[in-house]
């Protein structure tokens, strides 16, 4: 049977803890689905188009590097942001875990 001791989490895990869960609420919200739609196909479906370059008039091969630059920084930010909201959930759900006793971290013994 495990040992459901409950465990005082320090003021940075309390916290850390807080923010996964209003994150985990807000990613319950009726709202945030479109809103990670939008930040999916930013950060996995969006590119410029390089027959863009060959058109009359078409842009120049400069302007087309620079929207390409701009372009992967937008779709970075975007994969960035759902990899953090991921990950402090993750982190809360561990941290609620460990505060539970459900998790028991023990000390580390080297050579024994």
């Amino acid at each position: 049977m495990a040992d459901t001791t409950t465990v005082i989490l320090n003021e940075q895990e309390n916290s850390e803890m807080r923010i996964g869960q209003e994150l985990y609420e807000m990613t319950k919200s009726a709202g945030f689905k479109h809103l990670k739609e939008k930040l999916d196909e930013a950060a996995f479906h969006s590119w410029i188009d390089p027959r863009e370059i060959d058109k009359p008039n078409g842009l120049s091969k400069e302007e087309w590097e620079w929207r390409e630059l701009n372009g992967f920084h937008a779709a970075n930010n975007a994969r960035e942001l759902l990899e953090w909201i991921a990950s402090m959930i993750s982190r809360s759900e561990y941290l609620e875990k460990k505060k539970s006793g459900e998790i028991v971290n023990k000390p580390l013994t080297i050579g024994r």
